[in-house]
């Protein structure tokens, strides 16, 4: 009898862990998909409106850079997002990162209407 239970239980593993494969395969998402998902803050539309932090860079911090390094998380210790006043006084470290090196956000990338519009906000004084 005990040998039936071994015998059963080698020949339903496999089966339950190919059926386990099979269900990731088909129904988890890529991560183009998952980042698809995240909402990017859109630059303004309007002719002849500048560029602010509350009209379109805070939402990009908050989308890009704040799941690293708002507080308690990983590049907290380089840098902690926490406002306007955490942005302006690295305005040189964030602009070298981001717009010169590119190196930012780490494993996701800007579009070029957001780098452009980020490099206006940064070329305006960063207006509120």
């Amino acid at each position: 009898m005990q040998i039936k239970f071994k015998t059963a239980w080698r020949t339903q593993v496999p089966v339950y862990l190919a059926l386990t494969l099979i269900y990731l395969l088909l129904f988890s998402c890529s991560k183009r998909q998952a980042a698809e998902m995240v909402p990017t803050p859109a630059p303004p539309e309007e002719p002849g409106t500048s560029v602010t932090y509350n009209n379109f860079a805070k939402a990009l911090f908050q989308t890009k850079c704040a799941g690293c390094h708002s507080a308690g998380r990983g590049a907290a210790a380089v840098w902690t997002l926490n406002g306007l006043s955490s942005i302006t006084s690295n305005k040189t470290r964030i602009q070298q990162a981001v717009l010169v090196n590119k190196s930012m956000p780490m494993g996701g990338t800007l579009s070029a209407a957001e780098l452009k519009s980020l490099q206006e906000w940064f070329d305006n004084n960063m207006p509120e």
